[in-house]
């Protein structure tokens, strides 16, 4: 019987994984779940314990994600792809919330390469055809002597048809499975996104964010768009100017002279 209604053909399992994946990229230790609270989670604990940079931890469902500001990710079994990948990165503490930006450029590359034309909404969500199709949650622990890991997640949604999104989902997200027209093999899915990701991260940590700009900026879903930005201090309108050179958003606030950098931020609106 097909586990949680999954199509034997689209199985993510440790044997599908491993055959999946290109040789010598840095992952190792595929752990996957049939089931878990939040890959997140796992993944803390499992760097906590001395797991190794490159464990990737996926799960077929999820019964508590997470996205961010602690908003919930709807995740139902057989569907979508559900991936942390731990890293251990040698890069100085205020830059490794960079690492969520170098995931949606990995994650855009990924879809891509699969026939999807996506855009990347700062500071964390990737669109297709202007509706959310994925959104990436990454979580930090350190101590005065730097950066003791980073757990980048990914929840893609990929098989999903409209009828499987709650009612107040419907018409705000999508998947690649709509915008294509056709089903995907999530575990394809997953090694084009480590593939992408290793290829990335090896660019960021030699020449930091300006080594990816490009592949952000012609794919910047806000740039030029009016916003409604929350952060530290309040809220307000402005308009979206793209990424500075360290990856803060340059915002222009609605009556304002010069542009601001936003380096942390939730956009709660935006008009065209």
């Amino acid at each position: 019987m097909p586990r949680h209604g999954v199509e034997m053909w689209d199985r993510i399992g440790e044997r599908e994984v491993r055959e999946a994946l290109r040789p010598g990229l840095p992952w190792s230790g595929p752990v996957c779940l049939a089931v878990t609270d939040s890959t997140n989670r796992v993944a803390m604990e499992m760097a906590e314990n001395g797991a190794k940079h490159g464990t990737v931890v996926v799960a077929d469902a999820q019964t508590a994600g997470r996205g961010r500001m602690g908003r919930r990710w709807v995740s139902p079994a057989g569907k979508n792809l559900y991936v942390s990948l731990l890293l251990r990165p040698s890069v100085p503490t205020v830059d490794a919330p960079r690492l969520a930006i170098v995931a949606g450029v990995a994650l855009a590359d990924a879809v891509e390469a699969l026939g999807v034309p996506a855009s990347l909404k700062w500071p964390n969500d990737l669109y297709c055809g202007g509706r959310k199709t994925a959104g990436i949650l990454a979580e930090m622990a350190s101590d005065p002597g730097g950066v003791r890991h980073v757990v980048v997640g990914v929840g893609l949604n990929v098989n999903m048809e409209e009828a499987d999104f709650p009612p107040y989902l419907r018409g705000t997200a999508t998947s690649l499975r709509i915008r294509a027209g056709r089903a995907f093999r999530r575990v394809d899915v997953l090694a084009r996104l480590l593939d992408a990701f290793g290829t990335r991260y090896a660019e960021f940590i030699g020449g930091g964010f300006a080594s990816l700009r490009d592949g952000w900026d012609r794919r910047d879903f806000l740039r030029g768009r009016r916003v409604l930005l929350r952060r530290q201090g309040g809220e307000g309108w402005g308009t979206a100017d793209g990424l500075d050179a360290d990856g803060a958003l340059r915002f222009l606030p609605d009556g304002g002279t010069a542009t601001e950098s936003v380096h942390s931020g939730e956009i709660l609106e935006f008009r065209r």
